[in-house]
């Protein structure tokens, strides 16, 4: 009867030691994979949120390209008509040449980088995105590049200014952002991502990059400007050396 007691007592305590090893386990394992997901979702999220930032700043920058062109050809067909402005519309004309810059970091993050397609894990987001990137690279070589060459011409010649059909650039312009839109409005919707959660990122990266340039450039200017002073230095040291010697 003792031993038939103490074997279930064992037993019990066996049983016990067991399913506590097993919920620990289960614990531990279960909460680094809750912890893995939630990781994942954040960084899906920065890299979302990264390309829609780039995608709007890009769509912000054409459309102010295509307001310049628009009023580029307001100006011409003016000069046109008014032959005698041409003189003293160079500067006018050139200020109206648009500026169409823009970064490729994160295009070229999302391009090469298999492991941020894998963590946006959508496919039709991938697509879109790939699909807006190379509009942009055509819009800049078919539209801004080829506008430029010929408004550059036009404004130093006015026999150029009146052979340069400006008007078509507008038209290509405005299909272009058009079918950029859609893309990034496909994709705003696919990620569920709003117009307040970029503008939200958009601050939040411009107070970083502000506080990131200003320790920057401080760190760097330093030495430029002890560097000055210690020419400087150098300087009046040897013009008080030639004063002195004149003296004599």
């Amino acid at each position: 009867m003792a031993l038939n007691n103490i074997s279930k007592d064992y037993t019990q305590r066996f049983l016990l030691s067991l399913a506590a090893t097993t919920v620990s386990i289960v614990l531990t394992f279960g909460t680094t994979a809750i912890i893995d997901r939630k990781k994942q979702k954040d960084e899906k999220r920065e890299i979302v949120m990264m390309i829609m930032y780039d995608m709007r700043e890009t769509l912000r920058k054409a459309e102010e390209c295509d307001k310049d062109m628009k009023a580029f050809f307001d100006i011409q067909l003016d000069l046109i008509a008014n032959p005698l402005k041409f003189e003293d519309s160079y500067i006018q004309l050139v200020s109206l040449l648009p500026a169409f810059e823009y970064s490729t970091t994160t295009e070229n993050i999302f391009r090469s980088n298999i492991e941020t397609i894998n963590t946006i894990g959508n496919v039709l987001f991938v697509e879109s995105v790939s699909s807006f990137y190379d509009k942009r690279s055509m819009y800049k070589t078919q539209v801004i590049d080829s506008f430029l060459t010929e408004g550059k011409q036009s404004a130093d010649d006015y026999k150029s200014l009146t052979e340069f059909n400006s008007s078509i650039y507008p038209f290509n312009s405005q299909m272009y952002i058009l079918t950029m839109k859609r893309d990034f409005n496909q994709c705003m919707l696919m990620m569920k991502v709003s117009d307040k959660d970029l503008d939200i990122f958009s601050a939040e990266r411009d107070k970083l990059l502000e506080a990131t340039n200003a320790n920057n450039i401080n760190e760097d200017i330093k030495p430029i400007i002890e560097e000055k002073q210690q020419r400087d230095l150098k300087m009046e040291q040897a013009l008080k050396a030639a004063a002195a010697s004149k003296d004599f």
